[in-house]
């Protein structure tokens, strides 16, 4: 798989080259504060951006930092989460803030395993927080993520791939330093709007010309 990888370094270019002229712009991506970047991944899970994108400017129009949200009511914290379908988060998001406040003084910490230790923080959202907060060079890998690596790579990326060591490792040799921030926002556009689970635009995919799914199967076959 090294040798691979080496092979197709031109991964991260043709991805970010695609992601300027394609990319899609949500108020979670001008941020750069932990708190808002830490709610927005919440608001996020297994929910449409476009739906997440005015919940959650008003959210943060009425608790904007994590004090905030410590002292807020539960009715407060769930009349936002109740628009996304996510009524029952609305309790781990207090205690996440109560748990954050009285370990880290209110501040999220910059340490994965510190985060790691937040209730209700995993891999994807302590890699977001590193990621989109604290500029560090690390991948977020979720299922749409696992897709594109596993096409590209002729990985198995079904079957909880995202808990499989290895994506998170691909992942993070194909992110270019410094840049950890548009790649994985680049991934995350290109599984939406092009590489679908089911018949993916794999003529229209700028990594179409290294991507072993598509060389086998994509470019190849209307059933793609």
């Amino acid at each position: 798989m090294e040798a691979s990888i080496e092979a197709k370094s031109a991964f991260g270019f043709l991805l970010l080259k695609w992601y300027e002229k394609n990319g899609r712009r949500f108020p979670w991506r001008e941020k750069r504060d932990p708190y808002q970047i830490l709610i927005a991944e919440i608001m996020l899970q297994r929910t449409r951006a476009n739906q997440v994108a005015p919940v959650y400017l008003d959210f943060l129009c009425e608790l904007p930092t994590i004090d905030d949200l410590k002292t807020a009511s539960l009715k407060q914290i769930r009349r936002y989460f109740a628009k996304l379908g996510l009524l029952w988060r609305a309790k781990r998001v207090k205690q996440m803030a109560e748990d954050i406040i009285q370990r880290f003084n209110g501040r999220i910490p910059s340490d994965r395993n510190q985060l790691l230790s937040i209730p209700s923080v995993g891999d994807y959202m302590a890699d977001a927080v590193l990621a989109f907060a604290y500029g560090r060079d690390v991948a977020v890998v979720d299922s749409n993520v696992c897709r594109v690596v596993g096409r590209v790579f002729d990985l198995d990326w079904k079957k909880e791939a995202r808990r499989k060591p290895a994506f998170r490792e691909i992942s993070n040799k194909l992110l270019p330093k410094g840049k950890a921030q548009k790649f994985n926002w680049a991934i995350i556009d290109l599984a939406s709007i092009i590489c679908f689970p089911k018949k993916p635009l794999c003529s229209k995919c700028p990594l179409g010309g290294i991507c072993d799914f598509a060389h086998t199967w994509g470019l190849n076959s209307k059933q793609a």
